[in-house]
Formats: C-alpha cells, structure tokens, sequence
C-alpha cells in the first residue's frame, strides 16, 4: 500500500474525530479542552489532505501549509489539554514548536528542498508536543480519576516510540527521499501507527470529558450548595475513612455539632437570603479557623459540624472554643452595620474501639442542647 493511500484512509478517521469532538464540545460547552481538540484535530486533517494533493497545488499549498497544518494540529490539542487541566502551556514551549513548524518547512521547502528534514520536523515537533501532554494528563488524572488519561497515556507512548524509530530511520536510512508520497517501509509503518494513535485520541480525550462530567456529579453529590462545604454524606465517609485508617494511640480527636444561635430570628425578621448570607458568612469563618488536618460541613438547617484533633499546647475542648470564638469575633454585616452572630457547640470525644457514627452524633445533639440551655455561645463537652 503507496503512502497517498495510507494517509487518505487516515481521512474518515479524523473526519469521525472531527464529529466527535464537535459534538463533545457541545456538550461541554463550559470546559475549554474539548474546543481545542476540536480545532486541533480539523487543522491536522486539513494539513493531511493538503499533504496528499501536493503534487497537483502549488508548494505553498501542498507542502509548506499541509505540513504546518498537520504538525500544528498537535501543538493545538496539547493546549486543550493543558486548559483542560486548569492550566496553559508556557508561551515560551509554544512559540518555540511553532517557530520551528513555521520556519523549518518553509526552509527545507524552498531554501534547500528536502523532505527526509520536512518529516524530521514533523516528527521532532509531534513528539514534544506529546511528551508534554504528559504532564497534563497526570493533573487530570488526580482531579478526575484515570480512565481516558490511562488510554492517553498508553497512546503516546506507543506513538512517541513508533514516531521516533520512524523519524530516525528515514534521516538516517533515505536522507534523499525525494518526497513523503514516496514510496517508503518506514513512512507506512508510522503512517499504519498514527492511524491507530488517531482513534485513541479522539476516544481517549472524549473519555478525559466523560471522567471530567462524573467528577464534577459526585463533588456536586458531596457538596452544600449554599456554602461550597462537604455536606453530611461526605462528612460521613470521611469521618469513616478516619475510624478506619487511625492507627492506636493517635492523637485526640473529637467531633463537634455547632449550632447558629437564635437563627430563626434571623429569618423570619430578615428574611430567608439574609438568613442564607449568614449561613455563608458562618461556612466561611468556620473554614478558616479549622486546620488543614480537620474538616468542617454542614449537616443542614443551621448546625454545622467537625471532626478537629488535639494539639500538643491545645485540648479538643480549647480548639473547639476558639472556632466558638472566632465566629464571635466576626460579626456578620447587614445593610451598612455589624450584627452579631454566634453558635453553640456540642463535643463528644473520640477514642478507642471502633464508635458508630450515630452514637456520636447523638452525644453530641444532647452537649448542644446542655450548651443551649446554659445561655448559648458556648462549648459543651459531652460525658464520657
């Protein structure tokens, strides 16, 4: 099989790719990556089918833009990829691969006809575009979970090797090749790789999509939507996780139930989005009077809770009062003026055996109320 027709069977593929992402991007239409896929995959297919009508249009056409073309598509879906991942390539990697795409097919074109270097580029440009791709795929993959990154990553290796034993090959073996239409073992056998490389990506990054959707669905499942806190589900599993994995003789560790006092005031003489906007200014202070190591949400209504851990210079109980004291000392401001917010907590001490979740909450429910009873703003730590 002659290298034109190898490259025109690579056409439905992309022209499918093409389809594919433009339907994805649809969908996604939120998310950055899916339309840079999109536009690097069309770029690519143009540039192959200008490469395989080069010997009817001018050299302008035929070589020098359907070479920019199919080596730039790659540079075009490695910044949907690193947009995808939160982030951008650095202009100087960018500007770099595209100088060489822009200025060395035209050089090997018109300067100094040679089209074993024209390949030699193209390859060199594909497969840094590539390796760097790496770097995002494992951001992806911590944030969204592996799927799609795994066949990615898979794919680019197979490609890198394929592509660099394809480059190397032909500069060493046929320096003189007069043309990439020509006939050639190795052109075919790289040609034969992307046509597999090309599929795989277009299924692997509409699974990065795919992996990207349920990610945000099961934050979404585990999120309060007013206050961006875990809610009570994931507070659960957490706290779970944290029976399951302390090993004995960890530090002292309690869960703490905290109460908005007299917020049924605060909505039925303010209103229910004033209501709402303490409940977001609590969620915050709550946040950031917490350790890194300790984890606060929200059970509903207006009680929140945590699971804190004692320090070397500070009790559970005297952690708990300094969260306690911290939303009293950050009055919540309404209409110009501050009004005073403060909660009630109720603490129960984990340590030994394995307690129940319920069992605790329970405990828990019954300091708050002591707290309550006892003039509110305050701590309550529950008997043993």
């Amino acid at each position: 099989m002659d290298t034109k027709t190898l490259i025109l069977g690579l056409v439905p593929v992309i022209l499918a790719g093409v389809f594919i992402h433009a339907a994805n991007a649809a969908i996604q239409r939120n998310s950055n990556g899916p339309r840079w896929w999109l536009a690097g995959t069309a770029a690519h297919g143009i540039g192959l089918g200008l490469i395989t009508l080069r010997d009817v249009l001018p050299d302008v056409l035929g070589i020098v833009l359907g070479d920019i073309l199919a080596a730039g598509g790659f540079l075009i879906m490695l910044e949907g990829v690193a947009r995808f991942a939160g982030k951008r390539v650095p202009k100087w990697q960018l500007v770099g691969m595209a100088a060489i795409v822009v200025l060395g097919f035209p050089a090997f074109t018109w300067v100094i006809d040679n089209a074993a270097v024209r390949f030699g580029i193209f390859g060199s440009v594909v497969i840094a575009s590539n390796l760097l791709m790496l770097g995002y795929l494992s951001i992806i993959g911590r944030r969204d979970g592996q799927p799609g990154v795994r066949l990615l990553r898979y794919t680019i290796y197979y490609f890198v090797g394929s592509l660099t034993v394809t480059c190397g090959g032909v500069l060493l073996l046929t320096p003189e090749m007069p043309s990439i239409l020509a006939p050639s073992q190795l052109v075919a056998m790289g040609l034969l790789s992307l046509l597999v490389v090309e599929t795989n990506l277009v299924f692997g990054f509409v699974l990065l999509s795919a992996s990207r959707s349920a990610s945000v669905l099961r934050r979404a499942a585990l999120t309060d939507h007013l206050t961006g806190l875990p809610n009570r589900r994931a507070f659960e599993a957490l706290v779970n996780d944290h029976f399951e994995m302390a090993p004995s003789g960890e530090q002292q560790a309690a869960l703490v139930v905290f109460d908005i006092d007299h917020f049924k005031q605060v909505n039925d003489g303010h209103g229910h989005d004033v209501g709402d906007a303490v409940l977001q200014h609590v969620a915050t202070v709550l946040q950031a009077a917490i350790r890194d190591t300790d984890h606060v949400a929200r059970l509903g209504g207006e009680e929140f809770v945590a699971l804190i851990h004692a320090r070397p210079e500070a009790s559970v109980h005297d952690i708990a009062d300094r969260i306690r004291q911290a939303v009293a000392d950050r009055p919540f401001v309404l209409d110009g003026r501050e009004v005073s917010v403060t909660i009630s907590a109720g603490l129960v001490e984990v340590s030994g055996g394995q307690p129940t979740l319920a069992s605790l909450f329970k405990r828990a429910d019954q300091a708050l109320y002591k707290a309550k009873d006892a003039g509110r703003n305050q701590v309550v730590t529950a008997a043993a």
